[in-house]
């Protein structure tokens, strides 16, 4: 397939694919001869999720963006889906295109799946950005109760649904319930314990006492810097994009 020219933030981003043992993975790049931010959307989102981070982030940072198995262009869902296989086609995607070191981040499943590239190419990683990302599926209880929606006005919920439902239009009811349940068998516990590679985590408060770092289940480490965005919630991409993009800014700056 012939690369297409695609706007995503009002920025022209190529696009491209990878085969993969299932079929393929799509993916969109803007270089820039900077710093680059590899950025994966979360769970049953493609890169329209992102487009208001990708508007508002620095004009000198080159932005890859793949779309997980079964989203966006990206085809079919997966079989035997995890947070490991997602990892290896995210590093995939980087050799294909050549980059030998990078930042990394994503929301949600985006930013677990950023979190387990850390820990598989530590050495190319210079940070990471993890956009609600979580340690663990305990700490979604622990820190909120399970409670993610809590802020989001009815225009930016419409939007969510619009996405979501265009993105499983062609699933069966078993691929998303298989891929919903993906991120509750991963634990990136050991590795925020023992990493020193940077990791901004950005969180939304859900207009709420904001809970603790254990709640959360990420360490009090020197090389972890936590976020906080007031009266946001889980989709922050959509939520509060331009806070999401100012914090990646400045994260980025700081380790030039």
């Amino acid at each position: 397939m012939a690369p297409q020219h695609v706007t995503i933030g009002d920025s022209e981003f190529e696009s491209g694919q990878l085969p993969t043992d299932e079929g393929h993975i799509n993916y969109y790049v803007r270089n820039t001869g900077g710093p680059h931010l590899i950025l994966i959307p979360g769970s049953f989102n493609d890169r329209r999720a992102l487009e208001g981070i990708v508007g508002n982030l620095n004009e000198g940072i080159g932005v890859t963006i793949p779309e997980i198995r079964g989203h966006g262009g990206s085809w079919p869902p997966p079989e035997n889906g995890s947070i490991e296989l997602f990892a290896t086609d995210v590093i995939s995607v980087a050799d294909e295109i050549g980059l030998r070191e990078f930042f990394i981040g994503g929301h949600s499943i985006g930013g677990m799946i950023s979190l387990e590239v850390g820990n598989l190419v530590p050495e190319r990683v210079r940070g990471i950005i993890a956009i609600e990302g979580w340690t663990d599926s305990r700490a979604s209880k622990d820190a909120f109760g399970n409670s993610h929606w809590t802020t989001m006005p009815p225009e930016i919920e419409a939007r969510r649904m619009e996405i979501r439902g265009s993105v499983t239009k062609r699933w069966n009811d078993t691929q998303r319930n298989r891929f919903a349940q993906i991120w509750k068998r991963w634990d990136g516990s050991s590795f925020l314990a023992d990493t020193c590679i940077p990791i901004l985590e950005i969180w939304g408060d859900r207009g709420r006492r904001r809970p603790s770092l254990e709640d959360l289940h990420i360490p009090d480490r020197d090389n972890i810097q936590v976020k906080w965005i007031a009266n946001a919630s889980h989709p922050l991409p959509l939520e509060a994009p331009k806070e999401v993009a100012k914090a990646i800014n400045g994260f980025i700056d700081r380790l030039q």
